[in-house]
């Protein structure tokens, strides 16, 4: 692999609460060698500057060749290179409207090979259009901020999402990762990644919304943690979901990132479900990050997954 040793390039992580920049040396954004994977990764406004750019330069590298042999093209003004950039557009494009035409060999020629690459071209950008277009993609609605608060006497950490399909998905998988500060015996700073032990990581059937649990046990990494914590401001947490679309046909894929400022203490999510006692239950996805101060009954049950 080629290394671009003078190249920063700069890599934002973003959800609705929470930005990360990461920046890496060494590694240039714009890779010429691996050109499918850049044209899959540009946005769009950029994907379109490209295609205008790479077809404007092929008609000008052609108009060229038309203008610089004066006679080759019938109806073309010698000192026109316009019109000779137009004929190009024309015979690259394969339309061809009959006023211009090749009237030498060279012209003959010259028009084959630029047919051939306007085929080509035109195929090329064809495919990669569709590759966009059809990329699978999730539409799971989370919350906006994870809540704290008392299940059975016990600190839980939750975390509601919402299945922004009209369809149900199935075999949802769902991982949360914290990245904490910490401190090597040398006294270097650096993150630590852990998982979350989930009370339930995985939904077979995914089709209104699913509150994700997480004990704060003596075994979870955020034990003890208070809206007070001096590591609130530095804690980081990721949250990724992979579950299957049977309308696509495909795995889907969503995440989102939250601060450990994001965090609502003393809060649970307002009832986003309600359930007309026989075979219909409806959800209320604008409600997936509806809040309430925690209400400690004995007794209450909180749905998992409905």
């Amino acid at each position: 692999m080629k290394k671009h040793k003078n190249h920063r390039t700069r890599t934002t992580i973003a959800s609705k609460s929470m930005t990360m920049n990461l920046e890496k040396l060494g590694v240039s954004r714009f890779d010429f060698n691996d050109p499918y994977h850049l044209a899959l990764t540009l946005n769009w406004p950029e994907f379109f500057v490209v295609v205008i750019l790479a077809d404007m330069a092929i008609n000008a590298v052609f108009a060229l060749l038309y203008f610089a042999v004066p006679g080759c093209i019938a109806n073309l003004s010698p000192n026109s290179l316009i019109d000779a950039f137009f004929f190009s557009v024309e015979t690259l494009a394969t339309v061809g409207y009959g006023v211009m035409s090749p009237a030498t060999r060279y012209g003959h020629v010259v028009s084959t090979v630029e047919i051939f690459i306007g085929m080509m071209f035109t195929a090329t950008m064809t495919g990669l259009v569709f590759v966009r277009f059809s990329r699978p993609r999730a539409k799971i609605i989370f919350a906006d901020h994870p809540v704290i608060t008392q299940q059975d006497g016990r600190p839980v950490l939750m975390v509601r999402v919402g299945n922004g399909r009209v369809n149900a998905l199935s075999d949802a998988m769902a991982r949360i990762t914290v990245l904490l500060m910490a401190i090597a015996p040398d006294g270097q700073h650096f993150r630590r990644a852990l998982d979350l032990k989930l009370m339930r990581s995985d939904l077979p059937f995914f089709p209104l919304t699913w509150t994700l649990l997480h004990e704060l046990d003596a075994s979870s990494p955020l034990h003890g943690l208070t809206q007070d914590s001096d590591t609130i401001d530095q804690l980081r947490m990721m949250l990724s979901i992979t579950a299957r679309d049977p309308s696509l046909g495909a795995q889907v894929h969503a995440a989102q990132g939250y601060r450990g400022t994001d965090i609502a203490f003393g809060m649970r999510y307002a009832d986003a479900v309600t359930w007309d006692g026989k075979d219909t239950s409806v959800a209320d996805m604008r409600k997936i990050s509806a809040m309430e101060p925690e209400v400690l009954t004995p007794g209450e049950y909180r749905n998992q997954a409905v």
